[in-house]
């Protein structure tokens, strides 16, 4: 099993400076680029191997409450000819997993991993299991146990056990957790900004919810 080598913890501020995500797809090229395309956040595509690695390369292009590129990356739908696909992500001081799996009809499953605590099960979010994890990887079934005792280490950076679990699944770009920028400088990385007009029908959905949440408020 690969364990978390460091049991440092750095200050809520530098953990915060880079957005840290990634999501591994083993679905259609076209697809996946396309998805990358139409993000309101900046993204490096890198090709690697059976995968096709998508990394946060900056901040969000749009306001509170989804100023957050890791974030808003773990939250975004996955379309089915891209899938299945992992995702690894520190947000907010933890470790944040997310499986789309084929089959899935409500969303990713989660897996959130924090410092001290080991797993946690948020409301609201559903669970993904190591099985599952392994299976979407691909990796032997025998990994799955050394993943279960992995996820229940307790002392190391949420970085440090995102990329412990990647070394155990037998997964590439571990690397570009720990150092963001190096996606783009990768063999064949392209990058994709936001454009404007996916930054504008964000801001206007959102803003659509917004106002349908209060009108709907305001019948109760």
């Amino acid at each position: 099993m690969t364990r978390p080598a460091d049991p440092a913890r750095p200050s809520a501020a530098a953990a915060q400076a880079v957005p840290r995500g990634l999501v591994l797809l083993a679905g259609a090229a076209g697809e996946i680029a396309e998805w990358a395309a139409r993000s309101v956040v900046p993204l490096v595509v890198v090709p690697a191997g059976e995968w096709t690695g998508v990394a946060v390369a900056g901040g969000s292009r749009v306001g509170a409450p989804y100023d957050d590129a890791a974030t808003v990356l773990a939250a975004r739908p996955v379309p089915g000819r891209a899938a299945p696909a992992l995702g690894f992500f520190e947000i907010e001081g933890r470790a944040v997993m997310t499986v789309h799996a084929h089959g899935r009809r409500r969303g990713p499953g989660w897996v959130v991993w924090e410092p001290d605590l080991g797993l946690l099960r948020p409301p609201g979010l559903q669970m993904a299991g190591p099985a599952e994890m392994v299976r979407v990887a691909g990796a032997p079934p025998q990994v799955r146990d050394e993943l279960v005792d992995l996820l229940h280490e307790t002392r190391a950076r949420p970085v440090m056990m995102l990329q412990a679990v990647l070394a155990t699944l037998g997964l590439p770009l571990a690397g570009v957790l720990a150092e963001p920028s190096a996606a783009g400088r990768m063999h064949g990385a392209s990058r994709h900004e936001p454009r404007p007009r996916e930054v504008g029908w964000f801001e206007d959905a959102v803003a659509d919810g917004v106002r349908l949440r209060r009108e709907l408020g305001a019948l109760r």
